[in-house]
Formats: structure tokens, sequence, C-alpha cells
């Protein structure tokens, strides 16, 4: 078992405390701790012993009440999405089967499947048709030997949105031939506007829904995420669970709790925060609309653009970092060269000097 190089994430953690502007983070701006909180005073008595392997029951029934169909026990609380999203593969794949990615993709499903000695099998959404599902490819790609579908839902780069009808026909599909689905919904509820994107929760009784406190919620720190699925599925993670981190962070969860209870007011503030900064983003792309191609980002604080200027992706983002100080994210990391991700939901003071930064590389160039 070999997993390749995760380059988005190598890149990331190797840089994002060390520049000045980053903007390569996908969520929209953290919340501080008291901001969490509400109550600091409130935590002073919590013993800091261990959590449930599981999740607390209050911390699960919370979570289902957003995913269809679901109860307490088809969560199981994770550390983070990331480990959702292994979790998930890793207790369904074996060497030889076959994994669909939706492409563009995280791609740590991608790698995910790879090191598992899964053969991968990317069908991609069409950046002329503004980053839309081709379901007929995707039908053609599923087949016998196909062990799972994996989908970000919200799209992580584009910020797209499948509809209820690709979200239909990628059921239909994934069931004609017995094939799971693996659903990673963490831009869910981060929405520009107020409707929330159509979930994969409770669509069949073969789909892995994954999600987490990081992109919406603002609260990446606490590195809380879910897994979502028939109890079976939650026995087989959380027996894994036991070789990677065990159990939740119990102040963690404690904070999870609090979000989740007021989760209709942090899905209003990620909403105000995407449609805010959106804007500025937007205006600084117009003004290099010769060499910039987009499609606008319905959902999350990211926009996926294409260029024309004279240099690769990954070059361009080590001259950024290392010549200005500023993060992007190369759209080699999404196997889609000559594009880059840029997130918009930090500081609007963040991001206007990030973005002035990427002019002074650009005119450098040419």
């Amino acid at each position: 078992m070999r997993f390749p190089d995760f380059e988005m994430e190598r890149m990331q953690s190797a840089w994002e405390h060390r520049v000045r502007y980053d903007l390569s983070e996908s969520g929209v701006e953290a919340q501080t701790l008291a901001e969490a909180a509400r109550d600091l005073d409130a935590l002073g008595g919590t013993r800091l012993g261990y959590a449930s392997g599981t999740g607390r029951d209050v911390t699960r029934s919370l979570v289902a009440e957003f995913h269809e169909g679901a109860t307490a026990e088809n969560v199981l609380i994770t550390t983070g999405t990331s480990e959702a999203n292994f979790l998930a593969l890793a207790t369904l794949i074996e060497p030889g089967d076959e994994v669909i990615v939706v492409m563009p993709n995280y791609m740590q499903l991608h790698g995910i499947a790879r090191g598992l000695g899964a053969r991968v099998r990317e069908v991609w959404l069409r950046e002329e048709d503004g980053w839309r599902l081709d379901r007929d490819a995707l039908r053609a790609a599923i087949g016998p030997r196909t062990k799972a579908v994996c989908v970000c839902q919200p799209n992580n780069p584009t910020g797209q949105v499948l509809t209820r009808d690709d979200v239909r026909a990628i059921v239909a599909a994934a069931s004609a031939h017995g094939a799971w689905i693996i659903a990673d919904e963490v831009y869910r509820g981060a929405e520009r506007d107020e409707n929330e994107s159509p979930s994969f929760s409770g669509a069949s009784d073969r789909v892995i829904v994954t999600g987490g406190l990081s992109k919406v919620y603002g609260l990446p720190g606490l590195r809380i995420g879910w897994l979502v699925a028939p109890a079976e599925r939650v026995t087989r993670a959380w027996e894994m669970k036991d070789y990677t981190t065990i159990a939740p962070a119990t102040l963690s969860e404690l904070l999870a709790e609090i979000a989740l209870s007021r989760r209709p007011a942090l899905l209003k503030r990620a909403r105000f925060l995407v449609n805010e900064r959106w804007p500025i983003l937007e205006r600084w792309a117009a003004t290099h609309s010769r060499a910039l191609h987009w499609t606008e980002p319905r959902a999350g604080a990211i926009c996926f653009f294409s260029y024309t200027w004279p240099v690769e992706s990954i070059a361009f983002s080590d001259a950024l970092i290392k010549g200005y100080s500023t993060m992007v994210v190369p759209g080699a990391h999404f196997s889609a060269e000559r594009h880059l991700r840029i997130g918009f939901g930090m500081s609007p003071a963040t991001l206007r000097s990030g973005l002035a930064a990427i002019d002074r590389l650009v005119t450098s160039l040419g």
C-alpha cells in the first residue's frame, strides 16, 4: 500500500502559516474561541478525559437532523472530514476494485483509492458548460467492477452545485451496478442563495455522506467531522477508527455541539460572508478579463479560474509564495493545468492584499 503525494495539502501544510496572504483557504473566515463558545466559563469544569469513540449521542443526533432519514446510529463523529473520507473508502475498497471520481475534485479520495490498490476512473465536469455534470459520460463510466462513485457536493474547486436531477442520475447509475456513492458535502450550507444544495443523504441505501465544521461553520481548528451512512458502515468505520484517532477531542466535540445547535445562524453567517466578499474577487477578475475565464461560484468561498498567462500553474504558485508571500492553489493540484483556485472567505484586507500581490506577479511576467 502506497499513497501518492497529496500535493495541495503538502503545499498548504508547508506554507499556510508562513505566507502573509493565504488565498488558498477555501472556508469562510474562522470564528474566535469566544464567538464559538459563547460562555467560556461554562467549559471550565469539563474533565479532559477520552470522549466516546463514536462521538456523543447529542452530537450525532444534531448531525442526523440535517441528513434525511438519518438517526444518531447512522452518524460517526470523526477528526475532520478528512478522517471521515478516509474511513469511508478504506473500509469499502479492496485491491482491484474500480472507483469513479467526478473531477475536478479534492484529491484526497482519488489518492486514497489509488493507495488502496483500486483502479481510478475520472469523469470530468464540463468546463465549457459551466462545470456541469456530463450524465452520459458518468453512466458510460460505471460498470460491474465499480465499487464506489466519489463526488463533492458542492464542488471543490469550482464552487458549482449538482442539481436534484444530477443527484438522481448519479444515484440511478450507481444503483444499476450496486455501487456505493461517497459524497463529500463539507461545503453544503455555504450557498450564495438560501437554497441548500441537494444532499445525497437518504437517496439510496448505498450512500455515505461526509462533512464537517471546517468550511461553512468557520471552525476548522476544532477538527470535527462526521460520516453519515447505513448503521453497518458506521460500525465498520468505527472499527477502523480504533487504528486512527480512537475518539474525537473532548473540548472540540463540546464546541461542535454549540455550533450545531446554532446551525441556522452559522449558515446565515457563511452566506453573508461569501456574498460580501465575492464581489471583491469578481471586480479584481474583471480587470484581467482577457487572461482569466471563470464560472461564478454558487457555493463556498472559492472560484476556479482558467488563465492564459505564459506560466504553468505550479510555477505561478511557487513564484507567488516565494516572491510575494501569497498563496493560491495551482490547478495542477486538481489535475487541471492552467487553472488557479482562489479563495475569498478570508478578511477583505487579506483578500485585497493577496490579489494585489498577484497583480504584481502578473506584471512581472510581461
